[in-house]
């Protein structure tokens, strides 16, 4: 155990040498996390900016616009006229997000009983925009044409209470859960916090044994650990667990409150799933190290391996949509399986026995790192008794 202790202080003295280790563990937990945090801040778009393309002029399109200027998230800056050119609205007013055309005889071909169209533009280069505007179309127009068919079938003779129940047979109550404002803040700031955690035991462990080559200090590491390799996987790996547990206890304790993030009952629980996600990065970590004595090339392979994750987690994309390799290919990233266990931990508050099989999937990751990296000491070893 003294041995054990020994190699953790040592690996320690070597990090603090070292300036990458210093940006990992400093710079990018106390600076890009709450950069992050600024960026996410409010939340949600409150305000787009739009235009209205009226065609028609009359007390319904006129009712449309005043739909439109009453929607709490649209904010009508321009009123366009026939003679502008449609397709560069965009491209000369960026400012303008979306437009709605009100087209030429709408309310007369209403009132004659024929189907209408309120025809939308967005600039769907930004998904969020172009869904929002979309959205509240669709809510002001589905309210206006419920008032337009309650109003005629009043003037055909029907109560008002069985015309209400013809207009709207069905009503649509829907009750968002777990992200109920649907608030960018909550929804990607622990995302990005907990892929970087990843990346940051990751690259730290990917220099920890090939220092020991480029710097000629191997020898003495195994003088130290009296011949013991497993001591040294061992030494190195809590150094490396301890690390990334400090980050993680950061992450849910100072920088999720400080940002607004909701915290949950189930965090002091789900500090196993942490451990065991820590500990299956330090030990990939380790294993990269091992397999490749020049850092450069580790610590490359190292970032083309982690820098997936976030968009292979399934976090942005479902992975079921994914083509069949990329699907595949996500369940060899353990973010994808720590991430399953957030939701469903963190997020849904499941007992902790829905979170067993993403986590035993993350001992699997440490158990193959540590089975390879031990194999490559022991033939090395053996090469050079040889």
């Amino acid at each position: 155990m003294k041995t054990i202790l020994q190699i953790i202080i040592r690996e320690f003295i070597r990090l603090k040498k070292r300036p990458t280790a210093w940006v990992l563990l400093f710079v990018i937990p106390i600076g890009v996390f709450f950069y992050l945090g600024a960026i996410y801040e409010e939340g949600a778009i409150k305000n787009v900016s739009i235009a209205v393309l009226d065609l028609d002029h009359t007390d319904l399109s006129r009712k449309v616009i005043s739909n439109v200027e009453a929607s709490p998230k649209l904010n009508i800056i321009q009123f366009l006229n026939s003679n502008d050119n449609i397709n560069d609205i965009f491209i000369n007013h960026p400012e303008i997000k979306g437009f709605y055309v009100i087209p030429k005889n709408f309310q007369k071909n209403i009132l004659n009983g024929k189907q209408e169209k309120l025809l939308v533009y967005t600039n769907s280069s930004n998904i969020i925009y172009g869904n929002l505007i979309y959205k509240e179309a669709a809510t002001f127009i589905n309210t206006m044409s419920s008032g337009i068919n309650l109003q005629t079938f009043k003037l055909n003779g029907i109560p008002h209470e069985k015309a209400i129940k013809m207009v709207m047979p069905i009503r649509v109550i829907t009750k968002p859960l777990y992200n109920a404002y649907y608030n960018y803040l909550y929804y990607l700031v622990p995302g990005l916090t907990t892929v970087l955690l990843q990346m940051i035991v990751f690259l730290l462990a990917a220099r920890s044994i090939n220092s020991e080559y480029s710097n000629e200090t191997y020898n003495a590491l195994l003088n130290l650990a009296n011949g013991s390799v497993f001591k040294i996987i061992l030494g190195k790996l809590i150094a490396y667990t301890l690390l990334g547990l400090i980050v993680a206890i950061f992450i849910f304790s100072v920088v999720h409150p400080l940002l607004g993030i909701p915290s949950s009952e189930s965090t002091l629980p789900f500090l196993w799933v942490v451990l065991a996600f820590v500990i299956a990065n330090a030990m990939l970590g380790i294993m990269i190290s091992t397999i490749f004595k020049n850092e450069a090339i580790a610590m490359d392979v190292s970032f083309v391996y982690n820098s997936p994750a976030f968009v292979f987690s399934g976090f942005t994309f479902p992975i079921m949509a994914m083509p069949a390799f990329n699907a595949w290919y996500a369940q060899l990233i353990p973010y994808t399986h720590f991430l399953n266990a957030f939701i469903k931990g963190m997020e849904m508050n499941t007992p902790f026995s829905f979170l067993i099989q993403p986590t035993v999937n993350l001992l699997v990751f440490f158990l193959v790192g540590y089975v390879i990296t031990v194999s490559i000491f022991m033939f090395r070893n053996k090469k050079v008794a040889v």
